[in-house]
């Protein structure tokens, strides 16, 4: 499909990082595995200068576009706009710097790309899941992928479209006199109406943090998202 969609320029003998990793019929598991994400360098950095460990959540977004089928190949669809979506989520159970000793100590994270040189990154950490979405309280597990698009997964602005880094966020996220979202402090990046939010993201966008003890509204957002 991906050699399709790209015309060739990435092959279907290519390899890609599995990162993060939380789908468990991706590759055959040793047994004990769990969802993993590993992070590394500025953005491991940024991770660590505001403290994300465990209990604290990660959402993930990527960019994506709807495609269709054209006789046995794939292209994208040209009217369909590229959208920010999130995809998956996973709660920290556990943060582990990233050592030679860490495949012996967790064999299964052996296959994990950040240990195939656990040296090669500076500030290499893995976060793995925990068991069950406690910072929720929603009986979902500590980390997942999302099966289907759904309207509220969607962060892109999409009337009117100005590029996928447009997104249209629920009212509450506007920071006004709290700590904003992280990488997001200039405030001509956000837009009030009367029910919602525009921000202009920062992109390519990475690592953004928000204190849910400054933003308590999020907890019924996330609640809303996962339960569903």
């Amino acid at each position: 499909m991906v050699e399709s969609l790209t015309r060739g320029r990435i092959t279907g003998t290519d390899g890609a990082p599995l990162d993060p990793d939380f789908r468990p019929d991706a590759i055959r598991r040793t047994r004990g595995w769990r969802p993993t994400f590993g992070q590394a360098g500025a953005a491991q950095s940024h991770l660590a200068r505001h403290r994300v460990g465990r209990g604290d959540l990660f959402l993930f977004f990527g960019s994506f576009r709807r495609a269709e089928k054209c006789g046995n190949a794939f292209r994208f669809d040209k009217s369909a706009p590229k959208l920010h979506v999130i995809f998956g989520w996973l709660q920290v159970g556990e943060v582990r710097p990233v050592t030679d000793a860490l495949a012996k100590e967790i064999p299964w994270t052996r296959k994990h790309p950040h240990l195939s040189e656990p040296s090669r990154y500076k500030s290499n950490t893995l976060y793995l899941a925990s068991e069950r979405l406690t910072s929720l309280n929603v009986d979902s597990p500590g980390a997942a992928i999302f099966d289907q698009l759904r309207p509220e997964l969607v962060l892109t602005e999409t009337d009117p479209y100005n590029g996928c880094a447009t997104w249209i966020l629920p009212r509450w996220i506007h920071p006004r006199a709290r700590t904003p979202l992280s990488y997001h402090s200039r405030l001509t990046r956000w837009t009030e109406s009367a029910s919602s939010v525009r921000l202009r993201s920062a992109y390519p966008g990475q690592e953004f943090i928000l204190d849910l003890d400054e933003y308590p509204e999020a907890y019924n957002w996330l609640q809303n998202i996962l339960r569903k």
